[in-house]
């Protein structure tokens, strides 16, 4: 028997949430499985979390998201007694007991299950620092503790949620000394927001994302890498981001393959960029930023890749859909050109007017108003466009159809 835990669970707390990255976190959820199959309940409880996705477990474990399974094995955790499971389920969104009740035998009462959790995590286990420490940041000693918050007057609140903020500070410091990056974000949000009058603390604040990006949780070193990157420090910042990239984070793929796409501040490779592009969308489908710029490759090609528009087009109709004009432009002389899509002059006129100054974006309207593509012909309109972009060899080729009389422009017969 380990030292909080069973072995086994004290194994896959260490590889799944302190050591993420070692490469043993599919030994770990086995030595779960192991252990809920000997009746664990505490397995049961942190071998729901891995089923809970991302947001509840960092480490890669080879388990696909399923939340039938997660709310089974909470169910599990409860009926055999699991303390961690009975207090780290009641933050967890859409469970609900299937009994009604979080409370199971040994324990008869929340004051009971607090007071065995906060043993532990007074002696130091990492997860059990972690759930004292958001117990106190999100208010949910008020169950615990049976305080009757709506008898309190609003000043009696906003103290209670002060002192629990700063009573949830050198908790939540020690779980992040612990190794548990998952403690960095709501200590980072106590200590910056301002929130509850908590003074903000910048210098504290840096220190934890580079804590957050030393533990390898995947979003701090996205974020220092664009610190790094703001800084015009790129050897570093594509260190940061590859790193943050492998360890699943979209943004840090996405940052990635900024560096090197069109305008970016390394040495162009479209290659590498389309790589890291299509892997943000793999870690998320629906990212905005992949969609574009993988759409904007495949629109101008180049460095040995192909225009290819029906994925551009496809691409940029898929960032609309999510709300996003940044690919406007393309997006607009597609439907004009029927590059990847039939002809939609309404639709072309729509998103070119998103930008109206792009270059593409003024070209086009220029044409659809020299021509008459779907709205009354206007020639003047069409040559005020033309002119931001004088020399652009389109807009040299069109000028050619035109002519300038003493009454305006005319359209050659």
């Amino acid at each position: 028997m380990g030292k909080y835990y069973d072995d086994r669970v004290e194994f896959a707390v260490r590889y799944l949430w302190l050591e993420p990255h070692a490469g043993k976190a599919k030994e770990a959820v086995q030595k779960l499985e192991e252990a809920v199959k000997d009746g664990d309940g505490d397995a049961c409880f942190f071998l729901g979390r891995c089923y809970c996705g991302p947001c509840f477990v960092m480490a890669d474990c080879g388990v696909e998201e399923d939340e039938v399974k997660a709310r089974g094995y909470f169910n599990m955790s409860l009926e055999r007694g699991s303390a961690v499971g009975m207090f780290g389920t009641r933050r967890l969104g859409g469970f609900h007991p299937k009994d009604g009740t979080y409370i199971h035998e040994p324990f008869h009462s929340d004051a009971e299950i607090w007071d065995a959790v906060n043993q532990i995590a007074q002696q130091g286990e990492p997860f059990a620092l972690y759930l004292i420490g958001n117990a106190y940041y999100y208010g949910d000693v008020v169950d615990f503790f049976g305080i009757d918050w709506d008898s309190m007057s609003d000043e009696q609140q906003y103290h209670s949620l002060h002192q629990w903020r700063l009573d949830a500070i050198p908790i939540l410091e020690r779980a992040v000394d612990s190794g548990m990056n998952f403690a960095v974000g709501n200590l980072i949000d106590i200590i910056s927001s301002g929130d509850f009058g908590i003074p903000k603390d910048e210098k504290k604040e840096q220190q934890l994302i580079e804590k957050g990006a030393e533990l390898g949780h995947a979003f701090y070193e996205y974020r220092l890498g664009k610190q790094y990157e703001e800084k015009k420090d790129f050897q570093n910042a594509e260190l940061l981001y590859e790193r943050s990239s492998r360890h699943g984070e979209e943004s840090g793929s996405f940052a990635l393959g900024r560096l090197y796409t069109f305008g970016g501040p390394m040495p162009q490779d479209l290659n590498k960029a389309k790589h890291y592009f299509e892997l943000s969308l793999k870690q998320d489908p629906e990212m905005i930023g992949g969609h574009n710029r993988l759409g904007e490759i495949y629109f101008y090609g180049g460095d040995g890749i192909n225009q290819d528009y029906d994925k551009a087009f496809m691409h940029f109709e898929k960032a609309s859909e999510l709300e996003n004009d940044w690919a406007s432009d393309m997006l607009g002389t597609c439907y004009l050109k029927g590059l990847g899509t039939s002809v939609d002059y309404a639709k072309a006129l729509e998103k070119l007017q998103v930008y109206p100054d792009e270059k593409l974006s003024a070209i086009g309207l220029g044409e659809i108003y020299a021509y008459g593509l779907g709205v009354p012909v206007d020639i003047k309109k069409a040559m005020k466009y033309w002119d931001k972009y004088p020399n652009d060899e389109r807009v040299l080729e069109n000028k050619k159809n035109f002519r300038k009389t003493l009454f305006g422009w005319k359209r050659k017969e």
